[in-house]
């Protein structure tokens, strides 16, 4: 058995200043990570190569293992190259640095110069400073005489990684990454687009032109944006003035890109469709909604046109419709209890800011492999956070299991009831030629809640890294990261934060359906990731899906047990109250029960402190768990998950695809566990619709003696409780409740006796199949021989049994189609091979072969007696009852119920039955 995983969080101390940024880039909540800067410039007066009459020169920095090299530039003595490198400081292997001149067009790439510098003599660059100029050195030939082969104008210094040449320089950690990939491999700040809700609300249209007026038109808009098409339903007052008083909607990013085209078409049926007209606007120009009140109602001219055909100007269709881009909603691009921003996109809707976030991500330990580089197992990882609209990316650690990244960013926070997402993500695009990979996230997308944070605390913390696998749940590593969130405002300010509405107010006036924001949210899911896909270095699509997107809309057992713990763990308190109430009222312990009946008493007597003392123990009870309060932020709690409680099976289940591509032997087994768990459900539900069907039948005098009885009881309770006070009505039935043992007794209470004495409604559920059977015999009867349906409902029986439900359903469409009735040869052939297929080789065709057939196979005596029960009815029609009455079974209790169906099922198809008959 392996050994269990920790996922615990585990808190860190790393060697960081903590205080408040004063200065723009520096450095509270990461450690300084250092690291020597070589930016070469340009050089002047090289000589030429005495062999090939030109130069090609280059610049080689090497240090130890470590080698990097600038772009070579032909035929010039003064070439230009303005290239940065940046060299780990704490993975050096040498105490100096070389930079050698070379020429790329002389056969061994010979050596034109050489700078060499200490590494113990280079000056250190602090935060705050400016950058360092570049200076000329004169390269030392090969005797090493300065100056004779030309000067090199660089710049050489020790900073840190908030230095301005951090981002655009080449990291020699990542020297292998190819020259054309190496901006993947950078760090990166990202903005999302400002999304809209595009609405056009279609009143009607008046006045339109169809092909044929003497047919009533079925006329819909339909609006197109791009590969997106909606369409109204077709209007009900089928005429040339149509009405509709729909909305469509779609999301928009700017910068507005596409244009809107509207069209109204009337569907002739057989994929036939007239063009009555349209209208194409650029969504630039379309009117913007800035403040609650709605735009004007427009009279939108339609243009003429059809297949084939150039628009007409002129026309005189009007459509009558109200088109703007909506700014007063929050468009959701998350899911909503993972919102990282709810602003509007109206800038006169946005609200002030409230206080500022910091994270510090600094390194990465135990990363999971991920993949294999020339036999090694390897891992590139870089860390993505979102917040608001700001996305950050951090540089990409090559080759590395234990990724240092050691940034700090910085964020404005509008609403402290809001999340902060962080990602760990392995690089697949770092080597050019290996066409597209997909960067593959390492473990779940940490999420926290700022309202949970306490205000200036500095969080610091290993936050375990963990994924769902198809074997178990499994730890990926952990991500270092600390964490601040400073509020900005008073205390009053921030209660006040409290009680305002978190969404814009259009919101609650006019809302939207869960299900309409959620088609939206796939929308604004798809805007965001084609813009930031479109940045250099672009931050790809399915890293920004896994950040903004939450989980697909699939079905697990492990989530629905983890749900329902939540909801019992959210219960505890309730059953603990419960099972102490019956603690007190069995007298376990007397002492308590008789302290807690004085206070009873008291309470009684005193009934106007019973609502103060019960805020009182609220107020008590908050204030002692004040100091129980969690001081950790929210991790995963492998109890409430149910990670560890559930198998394989349900791994696979939960990881499985949508639709599913998992084998049918796989589908097969769910779909009988979730038919068991949802008879289950419907038992629950059955035994709560039988209580509240027997509180209804109390009152319905179905069960005389026993409205009678309840009847008499409220009579009785009206005179007590209007003669008798309340106070002691209520002193009286707590003293009775807490009555001592030896004064009770185990059987149930009157009133419960009398409540199950009630009826209920007796519903045909309970035998949907007999039902069920009766009509499909009834229906195959008017079309088919009497003995095709014996074999076939036998072979339904078996088909049922072993999962063969496809053939079944083209067997039923053969005997039922009516251009078949005289196919006797092909269904007697069809019969054959059912009885085949089913087990049963038999080839009686007289009218006693249904029960000869019942009598060799293992079909439950019950459902034997309603088949045989539904058979004499039938036989009972006809001028075969005669014979086959012999053969009826006798009805049992079990089934009267049947006998009374077929009864009524005779009433209701009496002249059907008389027709057949004849």
């Amino acid at each position: 058995m392996p050994p269990k995983q920790d996922f615990s969080l585990r808190e860190i101390h790393p060697n960081i200043d903590g205080g408040k940024t004063l200065i723009p880039n520096m450095l509270t909540l990461v450690e300084p990570l250092y690291f020597v800067y070589v930016r070469v410039v340009r050089a002047s007066h090289l000589p030429v190569n005495q062999a090939t009459g030109t130069c090609a020169p280059y610049v080689e920095v090497k240090t130890g293992n470590y080698k990097a090299t600038t772009k070579y530039i032909q035929g010039t003595l003064a070439p230009i190259w303005n290239q940065v490198f940046a060299f780990n400081k704490d993975r050096l292997q040498a105490e100096t640095i070389e930079i050698l001149v070379r020429d790329k067009a002389s056969v061994a790439n010979e050596i034109i110069g050489r700078i060499e510098a200490g590494v113990g003599d280079i000056p250190t660059r602090l935060q705050g400073d400016s950058s360092v100029a570049p200076q000329w050195y004169g390269l030392e030939d090969k005797n090493g005489v300065s100056g004779r082969s030309g000067n090199l104008m660089l710049a050489i210094w020790v900073g840190d990684q908030v230095d301005d040449a951090f981002s655009v320089a080449w990291h020699l950690d990542a020297a292998s990454v190819s020259v054309d990939k190496v901006s993947n491999a950078r760090p990166q700040v990202y903005y999302s687009p400002r999304l809209w809700y595009l609405k056009i609300k279609v009143s009607g249209a008046q006045d339109l032109v169809v092909s044929d007026p003497n047919r009533k038109p079925e006329v819909y808009v339909k609006a197109a944006l791009g590969n997106k098409v909606l369409k109204t339903k077709v209007s009900k007052n089928k005429s040339v003035n149509p009405c509709w008083n729909e909305e469509l909607m779609f999301v928009v990013a700017e910068p507005f890109e596409d244009a809107l085209i509207l069209s109204v078409e009337d569907d002739r049926g057989d994929n036939r469709v007239d063009y009555l007209g349209r209208c194409v606007r650029p969504v630039n120009k379309i009117t913007q909604r800035l403040l609650p009140p709605l735009p004007i109602e427009e009279i939108i001219n339609l243009e003429r046109y059809g297949v084939g055909e150039e628009p007409m100007e002129k026309f005189s269709s009007k459509l009558l419709a109200t088109v703007y881009l909506d700014g007063v909603y929050h468009v959701f691009d998350e899911p909503a209890l993972f919102s990282t921003d709810l602003t509007a996109p109206s800038p006169k809707l946005k609200p002030g800011k409230v206080g500022d976030l910091e994270l510090g991500i600094l390194k990465a330990e135990g990363l999971v492999a991920m993949k294999s580089k020339n036999g090694l197992k390897t891992t590139d990882a870089y860390c993505v956070a979102k917040y608001g609209p700001k996305w950050t990316r951090t540089s990409t650690v090559v080759s590395s299991l234990e990724p240092k990244w050691m940034k700090q960013y910085q964020w404005d926070v509008f609403d402290p009831c809001t999340v902060i997402a962080i990602g760990v993500f392995d690089n697949n695009n770092l080597q050019a030629g290996e066409g597209w990979a997909a960067d593959r996230l390492i473990g779940k997308v940490i999420r926290i809640r700022l309202s949970t944070l306490e205000f200036g605390r500095i969080y610091k913390y290993a936050y375990p890294l963990v994924a769902l696998m198809p074997g178990g749940v499994q730890k990926m590593g952990e991500l270092h990261f600390t964490l601040r969130f400073i509020y900005t405002k008073s205390s009053g300010d921030k209660i006040y934060q409290y009680t305002q509405p978190m969404l814009p107010k259009s919101t609650y006036t006019n809302p939207m359906s869960v299900y309409q924001i959620e088609g939206l949210r796939n929308q604004a899911v798809r805007h965001v990731a084609m813009r930031l896909a479109r940045a250099e270095p672009p931050l790809r699509r399915e890293v920004v899906e896994s950040m903004l997107s939450g989980r697909g809309p699939v079905w697990s057992i492990r989530r629905g047990k983890a749900n329902f713990q939540r909801v019992m763990e959210c219960l505890k308190c309730f059953k603990t109250a419960l099972i102490w109430l019956d603690d007190l009222r069995q007298w376990k312990n007397s002492t308590t029960t008789i302290v807690m009946f004085a206070a009873f008493s008291v309470f009684v007597y005193y009934s106007e402190i019973v609502i103060p003392s019960f805020f009182a123990f609220l107020f008590f009870k908050a204030l002692r768990n004040y100091f129980k309060r969690p001081r950790d932020i929210l991790c995963l709690d492998t109890s409430l998950s149910q990670v560890e409680s559930v198998n394989a099976l349900d791994w696979q289940e939960e990881l499985d695809t949508f639709p599913s591509s998992a084998p049918f032997e796989d589908l097969r087994l769910r779909y009988d566990r979730l038919r068991a768990i949802g008879y289950r459900i419907e038992e629950t539900v059955g035994d709560l619709a039988t209580q509240l069907e027997r509180f209804h039948a109390i009152f319905s005098w179905r069960d005389r003696r026993a409205t009678l009885i309840f009847t008499l009881f409220c009579l009785v309770g009206w005179i007590v409780f209007y003669l008798v006070p309340f106070r002691l009505l209520f002193f009286l039935s707590g003293t009775y409740l807490m009555r001592s043992p030896r004064f009770r007794v185990t059987l149930p209470p009157i009133p419960q006796n009398v409540f199950r004495r009630h009826g209920i409604n007796v519903h045909p559920d309970a035998l949907i199949s007999s039902v069920k059977f009766g009509l499909l015999l009834f229906l195959i009867l008017q079309f088919t021989p009497f003995q095709a349906y014996m074999h076939f409902l036998i072979l339904d029986r078996e088909s049922v049994l072993q999962g063969n439900n496809c053939n079944l359903v083209k067997i039923i469409m053969f005997l039922l189609d009516p251009s078949s009735r005289r196919e006797t040869k092909q269904k007697h052939a069809m019969l054959y091979q059912l009885e085949t297929a089913a087990g049963f080789r038999t080839a009686v065709r007289s009218e006693f072969a249904p029960v000869k057939l019942l009598n060799k196979t293992k079909i439950k005596p019950r459902l034997c007696e309603k088949f045989i029960d539904m058979c004499s009815f039938k036989m009972n029609l006809g001028d075969q009852a005669a014979t086959m009455s012999r053969y009826k079974c006798r009805k049992d209790s079990a089934g009267t119920s049947l006998g009374v169906e077929l009864q009524q099922l005779e009433m209701n198809l009496g002249d059907q039955a008389a027709t057949f008959s004849k």
